[in-house]
């Protein structure tokens, strides 16, 4: 039996997704815990905790001795830490001897301008380019979101090529609706853009500060219908000033799977003002989403989205709101591959790299 050891601060929907696609491909075979200093999967996203045996939490104040004891009471072949941030895996890195440490790159935060918890202060920032280096550099393998994500950590260290694989954020076909719901167009004549996903409005010009981006679509007469990962009172009161911008606070994902099917676009655009560049190394969750439901993906020029939905044709990219046209031709294709970019089409792949460092 394989065993293990996932570690992060919070626990995230794609570290969800690997546990999931492990255990529908190996069962009984593989056991996973998860060390943690947040909430649990469940206590996040209403489900994810059946995948794992236990989940433990880890002390804020004394990490490494938290990760040292679990690890000696769980015996794991392999600490898979997620980040962002990286200090977690450091931790690992200095408690633990003989077990093989994976890093894997969600966030690359020397990239942004802005910090990752909106209570860092400077200090903390600081500290971002000094946990990266070392996570990347003295791990024994390394895992990244996207192709984009791995180019720039190569460039800024020194790292082996061939302890590494890219693992897009698929998602499971288990969440994947079977039947598709009546468009909300189809009884209006309109258009309905559906954004789901994170949304702030505490830090000015933050990536997830999309709150012109929302007015701007509304300014076309484009409805824009809002489904927050968690919520934000700044935006619900643009939809109470709106008819065209709706805020439908948070579902839980099998729910909100089945709502996106009602829509006529998935919005995947970020406000780029403070940090394009790590938004062009981004393929957020939302885009398989949407097209896994059936959605033409909608976004601004990222160029790791770009080159996804124009390489695929699942999508249309805009400069600005004016250029969307209907294509009949990209909409046919996203419904050819709704059920191309599944976990399960690809968890083998993690399943193999984990082998090589139990071999």
């Amino acid at each position: 039996m394989k065993r293990i050891l996932f570690i992060e601060p919070q626990p995230c929907i794609r570290a969800l997704k690997l546990a999931y696609g492990l255990k529908w491909l190996l069962g009984e075979e593989i056991s996973l815990v998860f060390g943690h200093q947040g909430k649990t999967l469940t206590e996040f996203y209403g489900y994810g905790d059946e995948f794992f045996d236990e989940f433990v939490l880890l002390s804020k104040e004394e990490p490494e001795k938290s990760i040292s004891e679990l690890v000696k009471r769980y015996n794991p072949d392999i600490i898979h830490s997620h980040n962002a941030p990286d200090y977690l895996t450091l931790a690992a890195l200095n408690s633990v001897k003989g077990t093989p440490i994976i890093h894997d790159t969600h966030d690359a935060l020397t990239m942004r301008k802005t910090p990752y918890n909106l209570t860092d202060g400077e200090d903390r920032v600081n500290q971002y380019a000094v946990e990266e280096k070392v996570a990347n550099e003295k791990s024994q393998g390394r895992i990244y979101i996207t192709k984009g994500v791995r180019d720039y950590l190569r460039n800024l260290y020194s790292l082996d090529s061939g302890s590494e694989i890219i693992f897009n954020n698929y998602v499971p076909k288990a969440i994947i609706p079977q039947k598709l719901e009546k468009k909300l167009s189809s009884t209006d004549g309109e258009t309905h853009i559906v954004y789901a996903g994170t949304i702030t409005s505490q830090t000015e010009g933050h990536h997830y500060d999309l709150r012109e981006i929302f007015k701007e679509i509304a300014d076309h007469q484009l409805h824009i219908h809002i489904y927050a990962s968690r919520e934000d009172a700044a935006y619900e009161r643009m939809a109470q000033e709106s008819k065209y911008i709706h805020y439908h606070g948070h579902l839980n994902q099998r729910a909100l799977m089945k709502e996106l099917t009602r829509y006529d676009y998935g919005w995947a655009g970020f406000n780029d003002t403070k940090n394009k560049t790590h938004l062009d190394v981004c393929l957020p969750n939302k885009t398989f989403e949407y097209i896994s439901c059936g959605l033409p993906v909608l976004s601004y020029p990222h160029k790791t989205l770009t080159d996804f939905i124009e390489g695929n044709k699942v999508g249309f990219i805009l400069n600005n709101i004016d250029e969307l046209e209907e294509s009949n031709t990209v909409r046919e294709n996203v419904l050819k591959n709704r059920y191309s970019f599944t976990v399960e089409n690809n968890i083998e792949r993690l399943n193999n790299f984990y082998q090589t460092f139990m071999s």
